[in-house]
């Protein structure tokens, strides 16, 4: 996937390339996502032979700006797949070659990618040892994270924090695009003398952590961060009220929050909300759901160290102070 000079270029449909792809790689569709599902009605109704036909008639339209794009590539090895190595990359790849183009096929396409990547995460060994950061909700984990490139963002790959509210903002990855760039990620980190990572569920969103992973997590040293209330309403300011639509999205997740909070703070969150007063609101949903959603977890463990971050720099200093005494 990392070959120098080497470019992937997926045919398959936008949708199709959103829910996966090979990292780096490039979408040039022969199809679009409509006449995807029209070429594949015509198949199913009529006969192959017409549905080649009708595909072959609408990538015509699109042919001269696929290859506008291309010839932006001119002097790479370019690599084609589709869904499974079938018609729609090898017809691109016999045309590329006619105008001079050094093109590949991917056999067995974008499923035999999968099906590699699923198999090296079943076997995978991982090496490290894990240090693990727990703590309550916008104690600055994540930021923490940031500041060591032996860290692995489990909540960045999966593109969702994990709570009800932990898909606003952002767009969530599959199962199938979360299990590939974490399977890269760990090829990248397994080399390292530990990793470090924010403690989890074992699911992520809708996303689910690999078994062997999860285990090492639960198994790994653990660290306790803390910050007071009144920082972590402001981390949450920062990270969750970014737009308007974020504000609507907290309100209708907060509007359906039941058997979680009583009636009585859900009502007065929503009345905070919409008099603007956001941090108050959020200081309610930080003691009154999200805390006694996590504290269980947390106060069942036995903490090396506990640092706190207040002051998240100072918090850097002590981690890293931590991590410089050859602890593990």
């Amino acid at each position: 996937v990392r070959m120098q000079n080497t470019l992937f270029i997926d045919t398959r449909t936008p949708a199709e390339f959103e829910e996966d792809h090979i990292p780096r790689a490039i979408n040039l569709p022969v199809l679009s996502n409509e006449e995807r599902a029209l070429v594949g009605t015509i198949y199913k109704q009529k006969s192959k032979e017409e549905a080649i036909i009708v595909g072959k008639e609408f990538f015509t339209r699109k042919q001269p700006e696929f290859l506008r794009e291309i010839k932006k590539n001119k002097t790479k090895k370019l690599i084609i797949n589709c869904w499974r190595g079938g018609m729609r990359s090898k017809f691109i790849v016999d045309l590329l070659r006619s105008l001079g183009y050094e093109a590949y096929q991917l056999q067995g396409g974008y499923k035999e990618y999968r099906r590699y990547v699923r198999e090296q995460l079943e076997q995978f060994q991982l090496k490290p040892k894990l240090i693990v950061l727990w703590g309550l909700t916008c104690t600055g984990k994540t930021k923490l994270l940031s500041f060591f490139p032996n860290s692995l963002d489990l909540e960045g790959l999966a593109q969702h924090r994990g709570s009800l509210y932990g898909g606003i903002g952002l767009t969530p990855r599959t199962q199938k695009a979360f299990e590939n760039v974490l399977f890269w990620k760990l090829q990248e980190l397994n080399g390292e003398k530990y990793i470090l990572l924010e403690g989890e569920s074992r699911k992520i969103g809708d996303v689910q952590m690999p078994d062997f992973l999860y285990k090492a997590m639960l198994k790994g040293i653990p660290i306790l961060i803390t910050r007071n209330l009144e920082r972590r309403a402001e981390h949450a300011l920062q990270e969750y009220f970014k737009t308007k639509e974020d504000l609507q999205r907290i309100k209708e997740v907060t509007a359906h929050l039941f058997k979680v909070i009583s009636k009585e703070k859900q009502q007065k969150v929503l009345e905070l909300l919409d008099k603007g007063n956001n941090k108050e609101a959020v200081k309610i949903l930080l003691e009154f759901y999200y805390d006694p959603l996590y504290n269980h977890t947390i106060k069942k463990k036995e903490y090396r160290f506990e640092i706190d971050t207040d002051d998240l720099q100072k918090g850097v200093r002590t981690l890293k102070g931590i991590l410089g005494g050859n602890f593990c």
